[in-house]
C-alpha cells in the first residue's frame, strides 16, 4: 500500500517545481536578456504547456515506477528546467554565448520549440493509456502505428528533441548544449523499446520499422 500511495502523492506534486522554475524564469528573463524577450519567453511558455499535459495525461495511467526512481526523474527533470529557464548568462561556462544573437535565430528556436510541444503531445494523446514513463507493456496494449506514428517510430522523443534545440537557438548558450547532452538517454531507451517490441510483435513490427523510419521522416 505504501508505494502506490507514494507514487500518488509525487505523480499530483510533481508538476509544481517545474512551474516555479518556468515562472521565476519568466519573471527575471528580462534582467539579463532585455525587458522584452519574446522568444524566450514563448519557449518557456512552451514546455509549462507541455508539462502540464503530460502530469494531467499521466492521471489516467498506471504508475510502474519505484519512488526512489521516480523522484530522481523529477530532480534531474527540475534540474534540466533550471538549466533552461533560470536567467544564468553571467555564470562562468553555462553562461557562455556560442551563438550570435540574431533575431532571426530566435525565431526559428521558438517556432521548433513549439512545433516540437505540439508533435510531443499529439503522439502523448495517440498512446493515451499505452503511455508509461518506463518501458513496459500494459494491459491490451497494442501497437500503435497512426497518426504521427505514421511519420516516425518515436514521435516523443522527436518531439523533445526539436523543442531541445528550439531552446538552444533561442539561448544561444553552453547550457543548452548540456541539456541536448541528455538525449543519449533518449537513444538508449528507443533501443530498448525496440527490442521489447520486436520480441511481443514479431510479425507486426518488423513490417512497421521498414516502412516507417526511427526518428528523421524518410532518413532515420
Amino acid at each position: 500500500m505504501f508505494i502506490p500511495a507514494s507514487i500518488a502523492v509525487l505523480r499530483a506534486l510533481w508538476i509544481w517545481p517545474f512551474i516555479a522554475v518556468i515562472f521565476a524564469g519568466l519573471a527575471l528573463a528580462g534582467e539579463v536578456h532585455g525587458l522584452w524577450n519574446y522568444y524566450w519567453f514563448f519557449a518557456m511558455g512552451c514546455w509549462l504547456v507541455l508539462d502540464a499535459y503530460w502530469v494531467l495525461a499521466a492521471r489516467t495511467t498506471k504508475p510502474i515506477i519505484p519512488p526512489g526512481q521516480y523522484r530522481l526523474a523529477v530532480l534531474i527533470s527540475v534540474a534540466i528546467h533550471l538549466l533552461y529557464c533560470l536567467p544564468l548568462s553571467s555564470i562562468p561556462l553555462l553562461g557562455q554565448q556560442i551563438l550570435p544573437r540574431f533575431v532571426s535565430l530566435e525565431i526559428l528556436g521558438a517556432f521548433l520549440c513549439a512545433v516540437g510541444v505540439g508533435f510531443a503531445i499529439w503522439a502523448r494523446h495517440i498512446l493515451a493509456g499505452s503511455w508509461n514513463a518506463a518501458v513496459s507493456l500494459q494491459e491490451r496494449h497494442a501497437l500503435v502505428r497512426v497518426g504521427p506514428y505514421a511519420i516516425v517510430r518515436h514521435p516523443i522523443y522527436l518531439g523533445f528533441l526539436l523543442a531541445a534545440v528550439g531552446m538552444f537557438l533561442v539561448l544561444g548558450e553552453v547550457r543548452g548544449l548540456v541539456c541536448l547532452c541528455h538525449v543519449t538517454q533518449f537513444f538508449n531507451k528507443m533501443r530498448f523499446e525496440e527490442s521489447v517490441l520486436r520480441e511481443t510483435y514479431p510479425d507486426e513490427y518488423p513490417d512497421y520499422e521498414r516502412r516507417v523510419k526511427r526518428l528523421v521522416p524518410c532518413i532515420w
